[in-house]
């Protein structure tokens, strides 16, 4: 078998593993299902005392049968927090589930040169948290591999193609038909209510290319790259309070133009030094590229927060704890003070392409629930800095 050949039977065997992973998973109806939630979980993400929701559940659905009270899925969740009073109790922050009129939708872009960071991992669990917390959120993979997009039960080589991705938006303007463009069309349905999805495959290369043939000829300031994803952004419904983006692990147009857009900015790292070197460098390359930014057409990035996110971390690893506080004391406030813990509940939810959300553990409910308290305190202090950003955001229209 010569090269072409090989590469071709490796490329035709993977990809036909994955559309049968992706069936399997997807079965019956060929597309992922989300789980319904105990009432001790629903109680936690609502933040009400389990005999409180226990009550309300019979108030709010009379009809439903004893045995069908013990779980809610998402959408009775959803209408339960509608209902529940303001006070200052945990759940006050769960139901402050949209963003307020003035408020323009948060972009949340989750980016870093180092692969194996756990990138998508840590973008996907945020988006998650959110709807979990009331939010509408579109997620916009934008790395080629689409790690993210399979993740929510798609198949990126079938199902993220050139009109079928961010690369129809590109395609689009480039060739002077964004009128005719449906732009919603690409933000597809997913099994999560209140997540959709822009898919990403292979054929974002040719977004790339596109970007980078706009930044080479760039002549008018209509026509230049780094607005790219904010126009498409703008081109969008109004139905959505956050957007949250993955981005490919390299120096990338694409990962370029979503930063113009950011209102924060979230660095995964691992606690190593090969990790935080390669972060050194991702942060060397922006300081380099908001120089020459500046200089060339005045204020670029400016972001309302960038945080850096230590994941996969062992606490009992003296060396990750070591560059963690050093971290900490060099950087303060960038560094997010809780790490995502490294846990292989991770790697068992994983072989059903499923989050920390979606597993229910028939085992070890104990490391599931530590897995989650860490993701959830991760999670918390991001959704605190959008909820600053947009605070700040008000404030400034107002005066």
């Amino acid at each position: 078998m010569d090269q072409l050949a090989a590469f071709r039977n490796v490329a035709e065997v993977l990809r036909a593993a994955q559309r049968v992973a992706i069936e399997v998973e997807n079965a019956p109806e060929k597309r992922k299902t989300l789980r319904s939630f105990s009432l001790s979980e629903s109680a936690g993400l609502l933040g009400v005392p389990p005999a409180d929701l226990r009550a309300l559940v019979r108030a709010r659905f009379p009809n439903l049968a004893p045995a069908s009270r013990s779980r809610l899925s998402f959408d009775q969740l959803g209408t339960l927090r509608e209902v529940l009073p303001v006070s200052a109790s945990p759940g006050e922050r769960a139901r402050r589930k949209r963003r307020k009129g003035e408020e323009a939708p948060a972009r949340i872009v989750f980016t870093n040169f180092k692969g194996g960071s756990a990138k998508t991992t840590s973008s996907v669990h945020f988006a998650q948290f959110m709807a979990l917390a009331g939010y509408r959120v579109l997620f916009v993979d934008l790395d080629s591999q689409g790690s993210a997009t399979a993740q929510f039960g798609f198949d990126p080589a079938y199902e993220a193609g050139l009109d079928q991705s961010f690369a129809a938006w590109t395609a689009a303007r480039a060739e002077g038909r964004i009128d005719s463009l449906d732009v919603a069309a690409l933000c597809r349905r997913t099994y999560w209510p209140t997540i959709d999805l822009v898919p990403a495959g292979a054929a974002l290369s040719a977004a790339e290319e596109a970007l980078a043939k706009r930044a080479a000829s760039a002549e008018a300031e209509e026509t230049l790259y780094f607005d790219e994803f904010n126009a498409f952004l703008a081109a969008l419904p109004t139905r959505y309070d956050i957007v949250v983006v993955d981005t490919r692990p390299d120096v990338n147009m694409l990962m370029t133009t979503a930063l113009h857009a950011a209102t924060g900015i979230v660095v995964p790292t691992r606690a190593t030094m090969t990790d935080l070197a390669s972060t050194g460098e991702f942060f060397a390359h922006l300081a380099s590229y908001m120089a020459e930014f500046a200089k060339a057409f005045g204020a670029g990035l400016q972001p309302a927060f960038t945080r850096i996110l230590i994941t996969d971390f062992d606490p009992t690893d003296r060396s990750q704890e070591a560059l963690f506080s050093l971290a900490r004391d060099r950087f303060g406030k960038m560094v997010l003070p809780e790490p995502f813990l490294h846990s292989r509940i991770l790697g068992t939810a994983g072989l059903g392409k499923e989050t920390l959300y979606e597993y229910e553990p028939t085992t070890d409910r104990a490391a599931c629930q530590r897995a989650l308290n860490s993701i959830n305190a991760v999670n918390r202090l991001i959704e605190r800095d959008v909820l600053a950003a947009w605070t700040k955001a008000s404030s400034a229209k107002r005066n």
